[in-house]
C-alpha cells in the first residue's frame, strides 16, 4: 500500500539499517543501497567512485578485492563487475544469496526544498551505520557533473557515498555522494553545461552535502538495465 503520510522516524532509520550495505575494496570502503531483488539475486545501487577500478590494478585483482557486507554482517562476493550508469557517479553491483533482505522503496518524485531527509551510510573506519538527519537545501534546475543536483544539510562523512537518502515517508529519493565544504577551485560546483553559479548560490552549495536524485537511476532502470 502506498505511504501517503510521514512514518515514525525510528521506522525510517530501521529501513535504512535493513537496506544499506557496506562495500569494501582493497584500499577503501563505501556504502550501497539494496534497490531490487529478482529471486536470489539482489541489486545494490552505489556511487561509481566507490567501486571504480584503479588504473594500476588488474581487473581480476580489483574484482577479487570487492565484497558486499549486509546489515546482518554476512559477506557477499559481487556477481560480475560493477556497471556504471552512463557518465553519472552511479553504479550497480549484484550479489546472490538464499536469504531475505529488505529492498528500499523508491519514490517516483524528487525531494522538495525544505523537505526533511535522512541520509545513511558506513563512515570509513566506523563499525556501525551512521544515520544523519537534515533537510533538502537545494534542488538544482540543472545538474552538476555526474548527475549531482540534490543538496542537503545532513552531515555526510567519507565512506557514506552510495548510501541511501530517505524522505519521511520511507521512500528512497537519492544516493549520497559528496560531503560539505569542497574546494570550489576544483570546479565541483560548476554546472554540467559549463556555467557557474552566482556567488549567493555558491555559498549555499559549499555548505551542502550532495547526492544524486533517484530519478537518475529510474531512467536507466527503465531503459538500459537488464538482468
Amino acid at each position: 500500500m502506498p505511504i501517503s503520510s510521514p512514518i515514525p522516524g525510528v521506522e525510517v532509520e530501521n529501513l535504512a539499517r535493513q537496506t544499506a550495505v557496506r562495500i569494501q575494496t582493497a584500499k577503501s570502503s563505501g556504502s550501497g543501497t539494496i534497490v531490487e531483488r529478482q529471486g536470489q539475486t539482489y541489486t545494490v545501487l552505489t556511487s561509481w567512485h566507490v567501486v571504480a577500478f584503479d588504473r594500476g590494478d588488474s581487473l581480476r585483482d580489483s574484482y577479487a578485492s570487492r565484497t558486499i557486507v549486509t546489515g546482518d554482517g554476512r559477506v557477499h562476493l559481487p556477481l560480475g563487475v560493477p556497471r556504471r550508469l552512463g557518465d553519472t557517479d552511479l553504479a550497480i553491483v549484484r550479489f546472490r544469496v538464499n536469504a531475505e533482505y529488505k529492498v528500499a522503496p523508491i519514490s517516483g518524485r524528487s525531494a522538495a526544498v525544505g523537505e526533511p531527509l535522512l541520509a545513511a551510510g558506513f563512515p570509513a573506519g566506523a563499525a556501525a551505520l551512521t544515520v544523519a538527519r537534515g533537510f533538502a537545501e537545494l534542488v538544482l534546475p540543472k545538474s552538476l557533473p555526474q548527475g549531482y543536483s540534490l543538496g542537503y544539510t545532513n552531515e555526510v562523512k567519507i565512506g557514506m557515498s552510495g548510501g541511501p537518502i530517505f524522505n519521511t515517508k520511507g521512500f528512497l529519493v537519492g544516493i549520497n555522494g559528496r560531503g560539505k565544504y569542497r574546494d570550489p577551485g576544483f570546479g565541483v560546483y560548476a554546472f554540467e553545461d559549463g556555467s557557474e553559479p552566482t556567488p549567493e548560490l555558491l555559498e549555499k552549495m559549499v555548505k551542502s552535502s550532495w547526492g544524486i536524485p533517484i530519478s537518475i537511476y529510474l531512467q536507466f532502470a527503465s531503459s538500459h538495465l537488464g538482468s
